[in-house]
């Protein structure tokens, strides 16, 4: 009889109250257990000190070349000789002669492309016994591009256009002044073509012996 005498706000009270009641009182075990779950796997971290780093020389490299130098230093004079002799022929088996077919040499002017194929096709041996003439009939010879100030005014003009030197003399020949002449030949008035060589020609004028490089332009 005392709960048919509450009034209607008590029963809507009694009414909201007790399922939130009882839903606390159920859920509160598992709050429990999840807290405890929760801090029994909180992380734990330790500090370290910062390493230290040592930093090592690295070792000398040996010199290759002095260490040759050396050996070769107790090595018997015909031994080491041979040994020189050994490593040039190594070198020539590694650097083969260049072949002039394999090369593009469309892109130069006619006279630098003929300058360029006497220096190549040259030979090794007619390139040192060159030099020796050269060196022992130097002094009888006057330098054009040198010592040609005693000849301005006297030499004609020389423009030598093409030059063409192979390993026979007959094939070798020369333009200037827009003619080609071959040994022997006649340049100008007075002036005689005596020698072609691979980097220069020999002219005589006046019975003057005058070294004209190859591809040299005389303005007179």
């Amino acid at each position: 009889m005392l709960f048919l005498r509450l009034p209607l706000w008590s029963w809507c009270a009694v009414t909201i109250l007790l399922p939130l009641s009882i839903s606390l009182y159920i859920a509160l075990p598992y709050y429990q257990v999840e807290q405890q779950d929760s801090e029994s796997f909180a992380p734990t971290y330790t500090v370290l000190e910062y390493p230290e780093f040592e930093t090592e020389k690295l070792p000398m490299r040996v010199n290759g070349f002095s260490l040759t130098s050396s050996n070769n230093e107790n090595i018997p004079s015909g031994v080491n000789s041979t040994l020189h002799g050994t490593s040039k022929v190594v070198e020539k088996k590694n650097n083969p002669e260049l072949d002039i077919a394999d090369l593009d040499l469309s892109g130069l002017s006619p006279e630098l492309a003929a300058r360029f194929e006497f220096v190549l096709n040259e030979p090794i041996e007619e390139q040192e016994a060159h030099v020796v003439s050269k060196d022992i009939d130097q002094a009888s010879y006057l330098e054009l591009d040198k010592r040609g100030s005693q000849l301005i005014g006297r030499l004609p003009p020389l423009n030598f256009q093409t030059h063409n030197y192979t390993s026979k003399p007959s094939r070798r020949w020369v333009k200037v002044n827009d003619k080609e002449v071959n040994i022997g030949g006649s340049i100008s008035n007075g002036v005689i073509l005596l020698e072609i060589n691979p980097r220069d020609v020999v002219i005589e004028f006046q019975g003057k012996k005058i070294e004209v490089p190859a591809l040299y332009e005389w303005k007179g």
